[in-house]
This record gives structure tokens, sequence and C-alpha cells, in this order.
């Protein structure tokens, strides 16, 4: 099973996906872990990107696709993944769909973590409390453009993926556990007939 998972930054998609890894094993392909860590290991694409990350801005449709396309056809993907952080933009997820058409894989679900703006404020400040530290995409600044940014660009996503019949939505506001707990009577009950999956 493949999964996208979509939400504004500092909804929780990065938390579920741990969950559903563990609960399911479907690997969590974050790209903003990929692209934090090519910049950390000073790749060429980390030295493309880092000023582009560092101003809240995103990376570029066509290295986010080709890093993405690759990522999906190793080895560890077979059993299933979960995008975190992709798509974007609608431009990236019809070209991401061509994609997947051709190498013969599909996504199952859509799930959307619907926040409000001064809740993901709250949250991201705690995630900065608790690690004693704060990424340089947290500061206040920073994630006001990146808000900005994915309502934008992001939110259109929601009507597109509900045209496809693949989008759900989940209410982020929950706790932890709760949220984790919808996510998972989704796909069971999606799936409930399914026995590769369930």
């Amino acid at each position: 099973m493949n999964v996208i998972l979509l939400g504004a930054p500092g909804s929780g998609k990065g938390t579920q996906s741990i969950i559903l890894n563990k609960k399911f094993g479907f690997l969590q392909l974050s790209t903003g872990e990929m692209i934090r860590q090519n910049i950390e290991e000073k790749t060429d694409l980390g030295l493309r990107v880092q000023s582009i990350v560092n101003k809240g801005g995103f990376v570029n449709d066509d290295i986010i696709l080709s890093m993405v396309s690759k990522r999906i056809l190793m080895k560890d993907c077979k059993s299933g993944f979960i995008l975190d952080g992709f798509p974007r933009n609608v431009k990236q997820a019809k070209s991401f769909d061509q994609i997947l058409k051709e190498r013969k894989i599909k996504i199952n679900f859509v799930i959307e973590l619907k926040v409000n703006k001064e809740s993901l404020f709250e949250r991201i400040k705690n995630r900065a409390f608790q690690a004693n530290e704060a990424r340089e995409d947290d500061k206040d600044d920073i994630l006001e453009n990146r808000l900005k940014i994915y309502e934008e660009q992001t939110e259109p996503l929601v009507p597109y993926y509900k045209d496809l019949g693949l989008h759900f939505e989940v209410n982020g506001m929950k706790n932890v556990d709760e949220i984790a707990e919808n996510i998972e009577n989704i796909i069971k009950i999606k799936f409930k007939t399914n026995k590769e999956i369930i």
C-alpha cells in the first residue's frame, strides 16, 4: 500500500508516518528529510538547495521528482511507502502520476491532516522547546512564509485528489493516538476485503 500524507508544516505528518511504519511496515519517505540529509552531507544537491530551504522556500519540481522517483524503485519500498511532504503542488502531482503509471505503481490513499494556523505555531514552538533548539525552518517568519506557500501551492491538491477518489480527511487537532487510530480505520475500512493489505 502506498500513501500520501498532506498537511501544513507542523501538522504532524512525520509523527503519523512513523506510526504507520511501525503498524504496517510501510516505509516513510520524507522529502524534507532527504533534502536535509543532502545539506548535512554537503552533496551537490544539498549545496544547490540549502539557501532555498533556509528561506522557507521549496525545492525545484524537477529535482524533487527525480529524487522521489528514484527512491520509490528501491527494494525497501516494495512493501509500501508513505510520502511525507510530496507532492507539493498539482504540477508535481500530475507529473508524478504519469511516472507512477509508467512504472505500474498506485497511490492507495491521500490522507490530509487538517489543523488550524494558530495550533501550528504552538506545535512548532513546542517542538523547538522539547528539542532545546529550533530548526532553521521553524523560525516564526520562515514558518509564516512556508504556510503561505502551502496555502497557495499545496492546498489545491485536495480537490485534485478528491476528483481521483483518493482523498481522506482526518482531524489533526486530536491527540496523536486518536489521529493514528482514525488513519488506521480508514485503511482497514478501505481494504477490509483486500487480503494483501490487511
